[in-house]
């Protein structure tokens, strides 16, 4: 696009009219993208996140014919699943129709967005782990960002729903997208603080820190 427009028209016009070009360009993309990651790596960073706000704009035809080549390109120059291989996040915003095919990026955990049910998308890993990928998949999310502008109890609410949703079992907890400006921070303090305290299944309390 150029420029942060608010909607994809031109880039999926592209998409329609010369599909090998934009294969290209997202190979292009994926090489300088790996290459900044190792950069932050070295100096130490210990997990990394790749963002992809678009997807859902996708059909999964196109997503697994463009975008996941794409992503598997960045997660292997990074190691891929190696012991040695810092861990990998993928976000997706419209998760929900690519879960499965997200599930095949080589990603150690993905973030979904607060349009997805946190359950349903637990099973569809399982499914999908067992399946084609032989290892477990973590979750990461997936509040809706406006609950944090809510009350403080509609706030330490949504927490709790979302740790009760995974059991706390291989889930990170977080918003489904970026903390909005406007959050008060007693209220993110308050997400934070009560996710901490959401009581978790025995088998999930091993190992869990104070």
């Amino acid at each position: 696009e150029g420029r942060t427009r608010g909607d994809i028209s031109r880039a999926k016009e592209m998409l329609r009219r010369e599909p090998a070009l934009v294969g290209t360009l997202l190979g292009r993309i994926a090489r300088a993208t790996a290459r900044y990651l190792k950069a932050q790596i070295a100096a130490g960073a210990a997990v990394i996140q790749l963002f992809d706000t678009w997807a859902g704009e996708l059909t999964r035809d196109e997503y697994d014919a463009l975008e996941l080549p794409a992503i598997r390109m960045i997660i292997d120059a990074l190691g891929g699943n190696s012991a040695s291989a810092v861990p990998k996040i993928l976000f997706a915003k419209g998760s929900s129709t690519h879960l499965e095919s997200m599930a095949r990026t080589g990603a150690d955990v993905l973030s979904v967005d607060w349009h997805t049910d946190l359950a349903d998308a637990r099973r569809r890993l399982e499914a999908v782990g067992r399946i084609s990928t032989g290892r477990t998949i973590a979750l990461q999310g997936n509040v809706d960002p406006s609950i944090l502008l809510r009350s403080m109890e509609e706030t330490r609410a949504a927490a709790r729903a979302a740790v009760e949703a995974t059991g706390g079992l291989g889930h990170i907890l977080n918003l489904g997208h970026g903390i909005l400006p406007a959050t008060p921070v007693d209220h993110a303090k308050a997400f934070v603080e009560a996710g901490q305290r959401a009581p978790l299944p025995v088998r999930a309390q091993v190992g869990r820190g104070n």
